[in-house]
């Protein structure tokens, strides 16, 4: 019986805030394998942790981040922070040093859907500086992140994020021929798009297979049925409660 990993997802969105500092500092304390999140590179190349390439949704700021120098990003707060601004990456690999937990970190794209000139190069540097680099695993929708990673950093665990409409536009041998030119390690896709028989085909290929997205009752229940190599949620602490009788009941 195959244990599925559980990654807070931005550090427990629903819970804590996403990609706030105490939900960073609550994750520690949680049994979870993973806590994940996003980086972006600010005006003068400092990696942030956020989701969205603009600022409007999740902070008290406006605009793109990569718009605004780290001085003027710290000058803001992350919505349902308490006040606290956004971490920057070498903070979060500083917070996690000493940890069990492994960081699944996210390279995002720009305003554009373009990847961001030199971030894969900042994000190993900081990883390497801050003793993090055996402790991340990287994710990403976009395809050059992932090549670029499997030349630059081939020891390192990649993820390809699928978006929704993909397994079925593709269908899952092209996905499993793309994923293993982009040498990556784990095939993830959208809660909802979990398929046994894809599932097993990825499998024999030697990959792994992964969800993201399960952020209620249900779609954790999913995630567990699926048997999933792991699974991002905005509830982690609801995630580890239905695993463990999940597992509990499987025992029986």
């Amino acid at each position: 019986m195959m244990k599925s990993q559980i990654a807070s997802h931005r550090g427990g969105t629903l819970v804590w805030g996403e990609n706030s500092r105490r939900a960073f500092e609550n994750t520690l304390n949680l049994p979870v394998e993973l806590v994940e999140f996003d980086v972006h590179p600010s005006k003068d190349g400092i990696l942030v942790v956020h989701h969205d390439a603009t600022l409007d949704r999740t902070t008290d700021m406006t605009g793109p981040v990569n718009a605004k120098t780290w001085q003027e990003l710290a000058q803001g707060s992350v919505n349902y922070s308490g006040g606290q601004r956004m971490m920057t990456l070498e903070e979060l690999c500083e917070m996690y040093q000493g940890s069990d937990i492994v960081l699944r970190l996210e390279i995002k794209a720009d305003v554009n859907k373009e990847p961001y000139p030199g971030v894969v190069d900042k994000v190993l540097d900081i990883l390497q500086q801050t003793g993090m680099f055996s402790q991340t695993i990287i994710s990403s929708f976009n395809c050059e992140v992932l090549a670029e990673l499997a030349e630059k950093a081939p020891e390192l665990f990649t993820i390809w994020l699928m978006q929704r409409n993909m397994p079925r536009l593709l269908g899952t041998d092209l996905a499993i021929s793309l994923a293993q030119s982009m040498k990556v390690n784990e095939i993830s896709v959208h809660v909802t798009q979990l398929d046994t028989g894809a599932k097993d085909k990825v499998l024999a290929s030697g990959l792994k297979y992964g969800c993201y997205g399960a952020h209620s009752a249900e779609l954790i229940q999913t995630a567990l049925e699926h048997e999933v190599h792991a699974f991002t949620t905005d509830r982690p602490d609801l995630a580890i409660t239905l695993r463990n009788a999940f597992m509990l009941e499987k025992a029986s």
